[in-house]
């Protein structure tokens, strides 16, 4: 392993043991390179500031354990991207807690609504309301994935993706039911 990806590796263990003990929001930069015994220049050379550290952890843990797995179905990928959460729960708890510029739950947002865009791409003819759709079903998607987290933990994760899957389902059958209906084919 680089030496670049010790002290980011460092530098995640330290916010996520500090994560354990208070809220995010009560977390300084000074607090976290002390906790691993590095100093402030090596934080900002990687990160730009504890968000970007925590959306760096979200992104390399995750995507190290789907890297070489090939998809074709998005639930399965939300599913294991709800294991992963449902496993490091306190963790994420703690960043889905932070709002506004740069929060986690922001750049969640902007992860999720590309794949599902491109999802869509398989779903939806030349569509200019695809894009719409796409950010309607991400934030639904971290909506539902915020609350479960924060609300409703004892929900498995399996059973979760399950209930989203099958509540998707049902409106999308219900949708196009009503546009064949009303003659709405477009």
């Amino acid at each position: 392993m680089s030496d670049s990806q010790i002290t980011k590796r460092a530098l995640a263990e330290a916010i996520k043991s500090l994560m354990a003990e208070k809220p995010m929001e009560k977390i300084g930069v000074g607090e976290i390179v002390a906790r691993c015994g590095l100093n402030r220049k090596s934080f900002y050379y990687h990160f730009r500031d504890k968000y970007h550290l925590v959306n760096w952890i979200f992104y390399t843990e995750l995507f190290s354990k789907t890297r070489g797995q090939v998809m074709e179905d998005p639930w399965e990928a939300l599913s294991i991207m709800c294991d992963y959460l449902y496993d490091n729960a306190p963790f994420y708890r703690n960043a889905l807690r932070v709002n506004g510029q740069n929060s986690f739950s922001d750049w969640f947002m902007e992860v999720m609504r590309p794949i599902i865009e491109e999802y869509f791409d398989t779903l939806f003819e030349e569509n200019s309301d695809r894009e719409f759709y796409a950010a309607y079903c991400a934030e639904t998607i971290r909506a539902s994935i915020t609350r479960w987290l924060l609300e409703d933990p004892t929900i498995p994760p399996s059973r979760f993706v399950l209930l989203l899957k099958t509540a998707f389902q049902r409106i999308a059958s219900k949708v196009a039911s009503e546009r064949i209906r009303t003659g709405h084919t477009a």
